[in-house]
């Protein structure tokens, strides 16, 4: 992707945790519920074989046992998708708060997270801690070597995303999905983006 010159549209936004559950939900029902729903239908019909093959013969244990481990990896499968969809959410209320830069270009744009915003120090001074505390802390009154920090976030390199095959570029009422296939999509909230930038990112977009 070339990046040399200026970027044709630049611009901050945020993606609300409602919004991100919207889009992974819209995500799943255009591009995973559809492979759900083929393997579904094939084991069902495989399992409907067994069934007329148990009706006919009800001493065939082997028959039972295949139609339960049928019904089994439907359930299973849809299972795991539903549970991803909240395992998605969790994971996503560590960087709710986060803020994104959206670089397009003629041929591609370019993604890259900024640092998430810090807590507020509160205003008024902790207590001193009583001895006994203060002990407890430093391990049995001896100083910690290795004091524990606050973990820190590596930071996210950019994602570079050239338009063409292999990127599907989608538009819903609130936000743009860009989905690489078989890899990973991304929101773009139109929130954060005045009218004429909207119709730009559609005439870049194709959409």
């Amino acid at each position: 992707m070339n990046k040399s010159g200026r970027p044709l549209l630049s611009r901050s936004y945020h993606i609300p945790l409602s919004m991100f559950d919207d889009a992974f939900r819209r995500f799943q029902k255009k591009f995973v519920y559809p492979q759900n729903i083929f393997i579904s239908v094939i084991f069902l019909a495989i399992a409907g074989v067994y069934v007329h093959a148990a009706i006919k013969d009800n001493t065939q244990t082997l028959a039972y046992l295949l139609i339960a481990a049928c019904l089994a990896l439907v359930l299973v499968r849809w299972y795991r998708t539903f549970k991803l969809r909240r395992a998605v959410h969790d994971a996503l209320k560590d960087v709710e708060q986060d803020t994104y830069e959206l670089n397009v270009y003629e041929d591609g744009m370019v993604i890259r997270t900024k640092d998430a915003p810090q807590p507020e120090a509160s205003a008024e001074p902790e207590p001193a801690a009583e001895p006994a505390a203060r002990e407890e802390k430093t391990g049995n009154g001896f100083q910690q070597l290795f004091p524990e920090e606050p973990a820190q976030r590596d930071p996210v390199p950019p994602t570079e995303l050239p338009f063409g095959t292999g990127m599907k570029l989608l538009e819903f009422p609130e936000y743009f999905m860009a989905y690489v296939v078989k890899q990973n999509f991304y929101v773009i909230p139109k929130k954060d983006f005045s009218d004429e930038e909207i119709a730009q990112l559609k005439q870049l977009f194709h959409l």
